[in-house]
């Protein structure tokens, strides 16, 4: 048996360090667990570094006076390089790596509500595992969640606008709006630019996606065949000696316990994979309100209706008593756009925005780069009502508080809690920006919102802060589907703080946008699809 060398030593210290502190990323996981499976030497320090974790920690609640701080401290793995590792009983060694491997109690994941980052989109001849699906078309999937298919395809959309289509037999984990996990089957992955860095892991190999499209073919064994039809991936194999592998059109390659080896049937399997099944998608009726903003003068602003039951809906400038109607029309983004002046704002319907129902706005922005803090407020604005809920007001707006995510950059308030971006806004250039909301029915998290930033999926949700405008009064009339644009709601309907900034081509959908119809809205100003009837679901064949 090879002895650890120092090198070793520190790099697997290291990995222990890391699993104590819940900090290791999918690849350092797949580095130690390889390094569990085909080590003994590893395995004895594993068990000693742990167990001398556990008496820290033990030692140091017996001696703390005082009552623990609120958030959970843990004993450091230290080095110790002089270790001498005498023979450890088996017994020891498969208590601790069956506890390395367990999943967390279902007490400790029933305590967080379900973390939604992907959608089932297409379906074709599809049959589930022991007959019983475990999602239905359009449904949500959630963090952990597993798809156990025996025959047919399934799609799903990441939230991050990668697409996976899956063929059956085969076993696929949702890992986040970034990635999932193989463990068995056929896949074949689309990843546009806005979603590069999306990734695929199996026990052999992690891939990470580059902008491309590429399969994977994964067997229980664990050997992982991965075939790039478009672009490049990067290629991880979880052999501790191997470096990432570059992987460029038309190549492809082995991954297995035995190294990475190429594929002898590659070009039959190339040939296999050329042509794409044809599925079946289901979407809503959609139903579209579209501002253009392109008048030149006046103090309304006309909407295209696509869908809706109202013959026309008109944006309608209020606060103008300080300021020209003509100075909130500008040159937009596309022709023209309403401008903000710290004073003005406006107001407009749109049928079932007050309910608890999926929805989406898209809209393009500009901040200017001397916008203060004061003028921060949101962009847009209006209340949501449920009898079980409660009501709540929503505001699209950028930070302004240092404290909570970086000064400018997107911000989403909601009942419940709030999301944030990274990408500043306020540079006084034109960004797109699209707020996609999904129904919950948990009166702590009554809503679930992603935000895309220039077509990227950007923020995740956290609770609001204390004293925060979560709730409105029970009296107020949030049920009129009114739409504020560049003021702030409170408790007397609308407040004194205005958004300063420019808005053009702004779009309210009833329903929730796929990441790549939020791209052609930024990039052609359109849908790419057929609005449906308004008592017909939609439904359309690729």
């Amino acid at each position: 048996m090879n002895r650890l060398s120092d090198k070793e030593i520190l790099e697997l210290n290291e990995l222990c360090n890391g699993l104590v502190d819940e900090t290791l990323s999918e690849r350092q996981q797949a580095r130690l667990s390889h390094w569990l499976r085909t080590s003994a030497e590893a395995r004895q320090f594993y068990v000693h570094a742990l167990g001398l974790s556990a008496s820290l920690v033990h030692y140091a609640a017996e001696m703390q006076a005082e009552a623990s701080e609120p958030a959970r401290s843990r004993a450091k793995v230290i080095p110790l390089f002089a270790w001498v590792f005498g023979p450890l009983a088996a017994a020891a060694c498969v208590a601790a790596l069956i506890w390395f491997v367990r999943p967390k109690s279902p007490a400790v994941a029933e305590s967080r509500p379900p973390e939604y980052v992907a959608q089932l989109t297409g379906l074709k001849e599809c049959s589930w595992l022991n007959n019983a699906p475990v999602t239905q078309p359009g449904d949500r999937l959630f963090k952990g969640q597993r798809i156990e298919v025996t025959a047919g395809f399934v799609e799903v959309t990441f939230d991050s606008g990668a697409q996976v289509v899956l063929e059956g037999p085969a076993s696929f984990e949702i890992r986040s709006a970034w990635g999932a996990a193989l463990a068995r089957g056929t896949l074949k992955a689309s990843v546009p630019p806005q979603a590069i860095g999306f990734r695929i892991s199996n026990p052999s190999v992690e891939v990470v996606d580059l902008g491309t499209e590429f399969t994977m073919s994964a067997d229980l064994s664990g050997t992982a065949d991965v075939l790039v039809l478009k672009g490049q991936v990067e290629a991880q194999p979880s052999s501790a000696d191997r470096q990432p592998i570059v992987l460029r059109e038309m190549e492809s390659r082995r991954f297995g316990n035995s190294g990475v080896t190429a594929l002898r049937d590659g070009q039959k399997q190339f040939a296999r994979i050329a042509q794409p099944p044809s599925l079946d998608h289901f979407l809503p009726p959609t139903r579209l309100i579209h501002w253009s903003f392109d008048e030149a003068a006046g103090e309304t602003f006309e909407a295209e209706n696509l869908g809706v039951s109202i013959a026309s809906s008109v944006a309608r400038l209020q606060g103008t008593s300080d300021s020209s109607p003509a100075a909130a029309h500008a040159a937009g983004r596309r022709q023209g756009a309403l401008r903000f002046d710290g004073h003005v704002y406006a107001s407009a319907q749109f049928p079932g925005i007050a309910r608890y129902s999926p929805h989406t706005v898209a809209f393009w922005v500009k901040v200017p780069k001397d916008a203060n803090l004061a003028n921060a407020y949101a962009m847009l604005a209006w209340g949501v009502n449920s009898q079980t809920l409660g009501s709540h007001p929503i505001h699209v707006a950028w930070n302004r508080n240092p404290n909570e995510a970086t000064v400018g950059v997107l911000r989403t308030d909601y009942g419940g809690g709030y999301a944030v971006g990274s990408t500043p806004l306020r540079d006084g250039r034109w960004h797109h920006v699209a707020v996609v909301f999904f129904p919950g029915s948990d009166p702590d998290h009554p809503l679930e919102v992603n935000q895309y930033v220039d077509g990227r999926l950007e923020g995740e949700g956290r609770p609001s802060p204390p004293g925060s405008d979560i709730f409105m009064r029970a009296n107020d009339n949030v049920s009129d589907d009114a739409l504020w644009l560049g003021c702030r709601l409170g408790i007397n309907r609308v407040r004194s703080e205005r958004f300063f900034g420019e808005m053009d081509e702004l779009f309210i959908a009833n329903r929730a946008l796929e990441p790549q119809e939020i791209v052609n809205l930024m990039e052609h100003n359109q849908l790419q699809i057929t609005v449906a009837s308004a008592n017909k679901p939609e439904s359309r064949n690729e």
